[in-house]
């Protein structure tokens, strides 16, 4: 069977989560000015339709807590009512919280389990059927390059992020046959408020603007993976291929915490 072929807006309607802030935001004006109407989701109603006001006619405001996934179900009900059918989607929301190993905080951990696997996980369940009755979709899932391997304060996060790359490639295995496009991108650091809790260095950073920019690219093409800047995600692609003994090493001095506390 060839590869499935990206989704188009001929295709339906494009559903965006965690559209509110940071790369989903920047990505609305990205897909409208590729043709697309976007259904745009997050947790803040007012941001939503602050957004879906500057683009009257192509953009949607449909706020929903992904941690709810009765509540992820029924949004999808109303956005295919609304709308016709979902044909892409791009599982975007996330939080990133800092955890210290000397003082970690099992809330912080829960949260972030909660919103970004738990969320995910519920967008799944409600597209995939759909999805697969049409024999035709494109999920695309918002992971990171932390999912390549351990970094420091990312425990909870980087754990997430490498469970997002696992289910997209399982997805991307199963729903091949019915003509569903699962692809997973994996960005180094993006200039987000997420990033002001990062005391290491973050070389290469890109925008929320480019990063959009590459995501939008990258969805028009049949590739799995999505990842930017390659200068970087792939050097870190090599260093996690070393024995784990050496890249922990490595990552730990690279990052800073190879030195003694103060």
């Amino acid at each position: 069977m060839s590869t499935p072929e990206p989704a188009k807006p001929i295709d339906g309607v494009c559903w965006l989560t965690g559209a509110s802030s940071g790369i989903g935001e920047a990505l609305v004006a990205d897909l409208v000015n590729e043709g697309w109407r976007v259904a745009i989701s997050a947790r803040s109603e007012d941001k939503l339709k602050a957004l879906a006001d500057k683009h009257p006619g192509k953009v949607f405001a449909y706020a929903v807590d992904i941690t709810d996934d009765q509540a992820v179900a029924e949004t999808v009900t109303r956005i295919e009512a609304d709308h016709g059918p979902i044909a892409r989607a791009v599982l975007n929301a996330g939080v990133y919280i800092s955890i210290n190993a000397e003082s970690p905080s099992f809330e912080d951990y829960a949260r972030t389990f909660d919103v970004n696997l738990k969320g995910a996980a519920a967008c799944v369940c409600a597209l995939t059927p759909r999805m697969c009755e049409r024999r035709s979709g494109q999920i695309v899932i918002v992971s990171s390059a932390t999912a390549f391997g351990g970094m420091p304060t990312s425990t909870a996060y980087g754990a997430t992020k490498a469970g997002l790359l696992n289910m997209a490639e399982g997805l991307a295995i199963e729903l091949h046959r019915y003509g569903v496009l699962v692809q997973c991108v994996t960005p180094g650091f993006v200039d987000t408020p997420a990033q002001d809790d990062n005391a290491f260095p973050k070389p290469f950073m890109v925008s929320a603007e480019i990063a959009a920019a590459r995501i939008c690219k990258g969805m028009g093409r049949k590739g799995f993976e999505i990842t930017f800047p390659k200068r970087f995600t792939w050097a870190l692609k090599l260093i996690y291929a070393l024995p784990r003994d050496w890249h922990i090493a490595l990552v730990r001095k690279q990052t800073g915490w190879n030195k003694p506390p103060e």
